[in-house]
């Protein structure tokens, strides 16, 4: 049975850093706005800040991670549309009208 968890971010702030656990793994969360081209990155480092990944666009209500074929994390992050009706995310969206989920297949 899959289980989500809602990464807390802060609506209003263009470039947050966090440690979460995702899976039995303390991973760092880097979430920022790219203002020339208007939408949301994530990038994704071990405890000792070695990169997993860097620059992940974050698509609404889509799997994020599933194409790059990781070793870590063994989930997924969704960036989920809370019934915005708008047609892609926008920088007051963050924390707001879409939330961050990260779902453990485990």
């Amino acid at each position: 049975m899959a289980k989500y968890m809602k990464v807390p971010l802060i609506a209003g702030l263009a470039d947050q850093r966090l440690d979460v656990i995702l899976d039995t793994e303390t991973c760092s969360l880097r979430v920022y706005w790219n203002e020339y081209s208007g939408y949301w990155s994530l990038d994704i480092y071990q405890r000792n800040r070695d990169v997993i990944i860097s620059g992940v666009k974050l698509v609404k209500n889509t799997p994020l991670l599933s194409r790059y074929n990781l070793n870590s994390p063994a989930g997924d992050f969704i960036f989920y549309d809370n019934n915005s009706g708008k047609s892609r995310p926008d920088f007051y969206s963050l924390g707001n009208d879409h939330i961050l989920i990260y779902r453990n297949y485990n």
